[in-house]
C-alpha cells in the first residue's frame, strides 16, 4: 500500500515542478540536474535542510545549472522510510539529475542502497556515511562523496569562546554512546582549558556523560504541602467541608477547588452532591459547584463557609480490585456498574522500576494491556487487576511526597498526581513546595502548585541534570554531539538569574537564553563537494575550509566588496566588521592550520584525559573510585597559536 502510494506520488509529481512540496531553479525545465532531497522537513526551516539548498542555489548559480528540491513526506511515526526516499531518487534520475544532494543521517542507509542501483548518479551525503540497515558501520560507496564535520574543532570553538566571553563555570551534558558527543565533550574541555591558561583565569567545568552507568547523580527530589496559619492570610477566607470525599480545608476567595467521591462501597454507586451553606444569611444555592452529578467537580470557593455531601444510590455493582505488585495485597477496590467503563490506574512504581503490563484473566476488557493508566470495561463479574513491573532501561526519578498521595518511581512523560492531606486545625493549605535531594528546587512545572490536587509532568532526566548545574552555580551549559541537547535549553528556563547555553549543530539563536552556536554550515560544505566532486571520498569540513564557525565572531578585521575586493567608505577607509575578534581570529585560524590539534575522546573515553591545565578544574561526574585518576596528558599537539 505505502509502495504503491509513493509511486503515484511520483508519477503525479512528474508532471509539474510546481508543487507545495517541491522547489526549482528559476529556470523553467522538466530537466534538473542537481536535486536535494529534504529530510521531510520544510526547505525554509530555518536549519540543515535550509543551509544545504544555501549551497545547492549557489552553486548552481554560479555554474548556470538547473536545480531544485524536493519534500518527502513522512510516515506516521514521523520517521523518512527507505522506500519513499528511494522513490525520490527515481523521481529525480528519471527527471535528469546527475547531482543528488542528501542532507543528514536519515539518508545514511538509503545512501548505500540508492547508491548501488543508480552507478551513474553522484550523491552527496551530508553529515553521514553510508551504511546498511543492520551495521552502523560506513562503507563508502564510489559514487557517493560524504562530509565528516570535526566535532573536536566545533566543541574547542564552543569552549574558547565561553571562556573568552568571560565565563568562568561551565557545564557538559554528553553521552558515552556516541563517539561524536565524546568528541564534542573533549573539544569543549580543550577549547575552555586553552583560554583559560592564556588568560590566566580560573575556570571550573562540570562533565556529565548521561549515559554513564557510574555517572554521580541522584535523581530523586521531595515534594510537600506548605500549609500557612489561617490567620495570617491577607485574603477572606471561607470553610469547606467535605463529607464523602476529598477537599476539605480553608480557602481564600475566588480559588477554584477540586472535590472528588469517595471509591463507592459494594452495593453503591455515587448519585450527586448536596450543598449547604454554613454562614448566616447565604442561601445554599450561593455554593457554587460545576456539577451535582460528577463524583469529581469543581468549587468556586466565596460568599459562604459550606458543607458538601456525597450522597449515594443503591445499585447492583461489580468490583474492580486492583491488587499490589504481589497479587496478594490489596491497593484498591472500586465498586462499578454493570456493563459500563471506567478509568483505572495501577500504583506507582518501586525504585528503579517501570510499570511493563496488567495481569488479569480476560485482557480484552482492558483498552490498553501495556498502560499503567487505561480504561477497563466491566460486564456482569468482578475483575481483578494485577500489575506487573519490570526494571528500567533509564535511571528512573524516585519522589517522595510528604503529607499527601503520589510517592512513587517515574521515568520523562509519566504523569505524577498529588493529592496533599487535610490541614490542621487553625491551618490552611498554601502551596506545593519541591526539592531535590541537595534540597535545592526542582523546577517542576505543575498544572496548579497552589491546588491541594495537582498534578505534574516528570521531566527528562536530561534536564535535571543541566539543571543541577545551574543550581550549582554553572552559567554556561554545552551540549553539542547528542541527541538530547535541547535539554539544556528546557533546564535554562527555570531560572531567575541568567544562565546561558551555547548551541550547536545549527544557528539556535532564536531559543531561550542561547549566547551563541557554533554551527556545521551544510551550504558550504555541499558547495565545496560539487565544486571538487570526487565519489568515495570523504570531506573533513572544519576550520581549514570555513565549515564550522561560532555565531557573533568573524575572523575578518574588514568588510569586503561583492567582487571580493575590501570594502571601502566614502573617504575610501576599510569598514571593519563589527563583530571581529582578534582572540578568536587567532585561535580559529591555528585551528584550520594544524596548529592546535585537540585530543579526540571516543566513546566510553575519560575526559580527564585530554583536561590538563593549570587554570581549568574539570569536575567529572562519576561515582568516587569508579576510575583512577589519569596521567597528565597535553591538552593539544602542536606549537600554541602566536
Amino acid at each position: 500500500m505505502k509502495k504503491s502510494l509513493s509511486v503515484l506520488l511520483a508519477a503525479v509529481m512528474a508532471l509539474s515542478c510546481v508543487f507545495a512540496f517541491a522547489g526549482c531553479s528559476k529556470k523553467e525545465s522538466g530537466s534538473y540536474e542537481l536535486v536535494l532531497i529534504t529530510n521531510g522537513q520544510a526547505i525554509n526551516d530555518g536549519s540543515y535542510n535550509e543551509s544545504a539548498w544555501n549551497g545547492v542555489k549557489s552553486y548552481g548559480d554560479k555554474n548556470k545549472i538547473t536545480y531544485r528540491y524536493y519534500q518527502p513526506n513522512l510516515d506516521e511515526d514521523g520517521n523518512l522510510a527507505l522506500d519513499t526516499i528511494s522513490d525520490y531518487v527515481k523521481l529525480a534520475v528519471d527527471n535528469g539529475a546527475k547531482y543528488i544532494v542528501l542532507p543528514g543521517e536519515a539518508f545514511a542507509v538509503a545512501a548505500y542502497k540508492v547508491a548501488s542501483e543508480y552507478k551513474d548518479i553522484n550523491f552527496v551525503l551530508v553529515d553521514a556515511f553510508p551504511h546498511s540497515e543492520d551495521d552502523n558501520n560506513p562503507r563508502l560507496q564510489s559514487n557517493v562523496m560524504c562530509v565528516n564535520y570535526n566535532a573536536l574543532q566545533a566543541g574547542f570553538l564552543a569552549g574558547y569562546v565561553s571562556v573568552l566571553d568571560g565565563n568562568t563555570k561551565l557545564g557538559y551534558l554528553g553521552s558515552v554512546n556516541s563517539s561524536n558527543s565524546g568528541d564534542y565533550g573533549a573539544g569543549y574541555v580543550q577549547g575552555a582549558a586553552y583560554a583559560a591558561d592564556e588568560k590566566a583565569i580560573p575556570v571550573t567545568l562540570d562533565y556529565a556523560d548521561y549515559d554513564s552507568a557510574v555517572l554521580d547523580y541522584d535523581y530523586s527530589f521531595t515534594v510537600k504541602p506548605i500549609y500557612q496559619k489561617i490567620s495570617n492570610a491577607k485574603e477572606d477566607t471561607f470553610t469547606v467541608k467535605v463529607e464523602g470525599g476529598f477537599g476539605s480545608g480553608t480557602y481564600t476567595d475566588g480559588e477554584n477547588v477540586s472535590i472528588i467521591a469517595d471509591d463507592p462501597a459494594e452495593g453503591k454507586v455515587f448519585d450527586h452532591w448536596e450543598v449547604k451553606s454554613n454562614t448566616k444569611g447565604v442561601k445554599d444555592k450561593k455554593v457554587n459547584i460545576s456539577s451535582k452529578k460528577d463524583s469529581t467537580m469543581n468549587l468556586l470557593v466565596g460568599d459562604c463557609d459550606c458543607t458538601i455531601t456525597a450522597v449515594w444510590a443503591d445499585a447492583d455493582t461489580i468490583p474492580i480490585k486492583i491488587m499490589q505488585p504481589d497479587g496478594k495485597t490489596l491497593y484498591r477496590e472500586v465498586n462499578v456498574s454493570k456493563d459500563s467503563t471506567n478509568w483505572i490506574t495501577a500504583p506507582a512504581a518501586e525504585s528503579g522500576k517501570v510499570f511493563d503490563k496488567w495481569e488479569t484473566e480476560d485482557e480484552s476488557v482492558l483498552e490498553d494491556v501495556n498502560g499503567s493508566s487505561t480504561n477497563v470495561s466491566v460486564a456482569d463479574k468482578g475483575i481483578t487487576l494485577v500489575p506487573t513491573y519490570k526494571n528500567s532501561d533509564t535511571p528512573t526519578f524516585d519522589v517522595t511526597v510528604e503529607n499527601g498521595t503520589g510517592s512513587g518511581s517515574y521515568v520523562a512523560g509519566d504523569t505524577v498526581n498529588l493529592i496533599a492531606d487535610p490541614p490542621k486545625d487553625g491551618y490552611m493549605f498554601y502551596k506545593w513546595e519541591n526539592v531535590d535531594n541537595q534540597g535545592l528546587s526542582t523546577g517542576i512545572a505543575m498544572d496548579n502548585e497552589y491546588n491541594y490536587n495537582t498534578s505534574f509532568e516528570m521531566v527528562d532526566r536530561y534536564s535535571s541534570v543541566a539543571e543541577k548545574m545551574y543550581d550549582d552555580g554553572v552559567t554556561m551549559m554545552f551540549a553539542g554531539g547528542n541527541a538530547n541537547s535541547d535539554s539544556i535549553f528546557t533546564a535554562s528556563t527555570n531560572f531567575d538569574y541568567q544562565v546561558w547555553t551555547f548551541g550547536s549543530g545549527t544557528d539556535q539563536g532564536g531559543k531561550d537564553n542561547c549566547y551563541a552556536s557554533v554551527v556545521n554550515d551544510y551550504g558550504a560544505a555541499v558547495k565545496l563537494c560539487l565544486e571538487g566532486y570526487k565519489g568515495g571520498s570523504i570531506l573533513s569540513a572544519g576550520c581549514n575550509n570555513n565549515c564550522i564557525y561560532v555565531t557573533g565572531k568573524n575572523v575578518e578585521e574588514y568588510q569586503l566588496g561583492e567582487n571580493g575586493n575590501p570594502a571601502k567608505d566614502k573617504d575610501g577607509n576599510r569598514i571593519k566588521n563589527n563583530d571581529y575578534n582578534k582572540d578568536y581570529a587567532t585561535v580559529y585560524n591555528a585551528l584550520a592550520a594544524g596548529m592546535i590539534n585537540p585530543i579526540s575522546v571516543q566513546s566510553g573515553g575519560d575526559v580527564r584525559k585530554v583536561s590538563a591545565s593549570k587554570c581549568l578544574s574539570l569536575n567529572y561526574w562519576i561515582v568516587d573510585g569508579a576510575f583512577d585518576v589519569p596521567e597528565e596528558l597535553t591538552v593539544a599537539d602542536g606549537a600554541k597559536a602566536e
